[in-house]
């Protein structure tokens, strides 16, 4: 089951008067939660006088945010979530290499069809919200720095990926990164990887990490001091292999 529980600001943006009658999709009791619900938290702010959904999934605080979307028209937040969801996840997916493209498929409808019931109501979680707060602000910087929302596409989908490579913190436990959370727990979940094949799909992340910071300091480096670029390259190339040394198959 997917359960959205939302803030007072989601409930009343997911609220219209119609011949003065008020519809809401939301649930004002706070819903019991089942072991076995999918959580995500949903919030909305106003960013240029239009309103703009944070959605974060609880567990592993994978955020997506939904711009310029009509008071009330949770139809089209959900039609934009599912296919954000699906996407994000297969991107996922693909860059580690951790199933080939017809499982990657099969998992994803996996994962849209456990999500067939879902649910909104009226609460929230203060820690969940505390990193919703932070998205936000990234939000309005973002607009402050171009001048108008993204579209609801790869200009989106491109945002939600550059803050799911933030490291997040729960209540001052260890750091980690929501989009190798949600890649994680969704092979877990609807692929069934086990505890050993999880760790190795972590250590293929982490190394591709390392490997584009690496490119990254190559192309600095060749940038500034052109003739330093071939002693660089060298480091760089036997720090890698260093790295790559004991690396497990995913398969």
């Amino acid at each position: 089951m997917l359960l959205f529980q939302c803030t007072k600001d989601a409930a009343e943006a997911l609220t219209v008067t119609r011949k003065g009658v008020i519809e809401s999709f939301v649930e004002t009791k706070p819903a019991p939660i089942e072991q076995t619900a999918w959580v995500w938290q949903l919030h909305a702010v106003k960013i240029d006088r239009k309103l703009v959904f944070i959605a974060m999934q609880a567990d592993t605080r994978f955020a997506m945010v939904f711009w310029g979307i009509k008071k009330g028209d949770a139809e089209s937040l959900l039609q934009l979530f599912f296919e954000r969801l699906a996407n994000h996840v297969f991107w996922l997916v693909e860059d580690a290499q951790a199933l080939d493209e017809q499982a990657a498929f099969k998992m994803v409808d996996q994962l849209l069809e456990a999500c067939r019931s879902l649910a909104f109501h009226a609460g929230s979680d203060r820690s969940v919200q505390t990193h919703i707060n932070e998205v936000a602000r990234q939000c309005k910087y973002g607009f402050d720095a171009v001048g108008h929302l993204p579209d609801n596409r790869e200009e989106a989908a491109g945002f939600d990926e550059n803050m799911n490579q933030m490291p997040r913190s729960v209540r001052g436990g260890s750091y980690f990164f929501p989009a190798q959370e949600l890649l994680c727990n969704t092979l877990r979940d609807f692929a069934g990887f086990d505890a050993g094949k999880l760790s190795a799909v972590r250590q293929a992340v982490q190394e591709a990490k390392r490997r584009q910071g690496a490119e990254m300091l190559l192309g600095h480096a060749q940038l500034m001091n052109p003739q330093e670029g071939d002693a660089m390259q060298a480091l760089i190339e036997q720090l890698l292999a260093q790295g790559s040394k004991g690396k497990k198959s995913l398969h």
